[in-house]
């Protein structure tokens, strides 16, 4: 990172945290400086995150979906072999869409999905407000798949109904996982959510030079 950015990390360590828990450890720094700032980014070590208007359709998304308890979430994918792979929804057998309801926003659509991680989220001071208010009962509790993914995705739906973009748009709002173990874990079956630059297809012509 820049220096400038640098100088406004602070590094915290509580040794006495169990590692698989830390991230519910996290959410206490959110709670604890609720007045201090106006988003609350939890981002996992392992994803990178490039869109420079994530905060633009953060605002747009919460403005504009009619949801007073709606939260936006990004796609994630894989690059692997050429292939960009939306993992979250590719690993899911079978996928909903629109479990609930689905929303479109100046022609870019939203829906909730049965699989809604993403190993991110971000949320505005007054979602922060809301969800402490709820009591946070998911805290510290095993939810769905194990401790990290509960923390990170959901226990927050307890008060919030998440959203990710639609397969119609899936890339308008995106994070990469700087990985490709699902990719190589679960490379079947194919999916209209893998994108693949290379033509499998292909018969591929051998010239030797005799």
């Amino acid at each position: 990172m820049p220096e400038y950015q640098t100088k406004c990390i602070q590094v915290q360590e509580y040794p006495e945290c169990d590692p698989m828990f830390v991230e519910f450890r996290l959410q206490e720094e959110f709670v604890e400086k609720l007045e201090e700032f106006d988003w609350f980014l939890f981002i996992e070590d392992d994803i990178i995150l490039s869109d420079a208007f994530t905060i633009e359709k953060l605002e747009k998304f919460n403005r504009q979906s009619g949801y007073e308890n709606a939260i936006l979430y990004p796609n994630r994918y894989e690059m692997y072999q050429g292939t960009k792979r939306y993992i979250d929804l590719t690993i899911t057998q079978p996928l909903l869409i629109n479990k609930l309801s689905s929303v479109e926003i100046e022609g870019v659509k939203f829906a909730e999905f049965n699989n809604p991680h993403s190993a991110f989220y971000c949320l505005s001071s007054k979602q922060m407000k809301h969800w402490i208010k709820s009591g946070r009962l998911f805290k510290n509790q095993i939810v769905e798949v194990g401790p990290l993914e509960s923390a990170a995705t959901f226990c927050l739906l307890e008060c919030f109904s998440i959203y990710k973009p639609h397969p119609s748009n899936l890339n308008y709002f995106e994070v990469r996982h700087y990985d490709s173990k699902y990719s190589k874990l679960y490379p079947e079956p194919e999916s209209p959510y893998t994108l693949s630059a290379v033509n499998h297809s292909s018969n591929i012509a051998t010239v030797e030079n005799l």
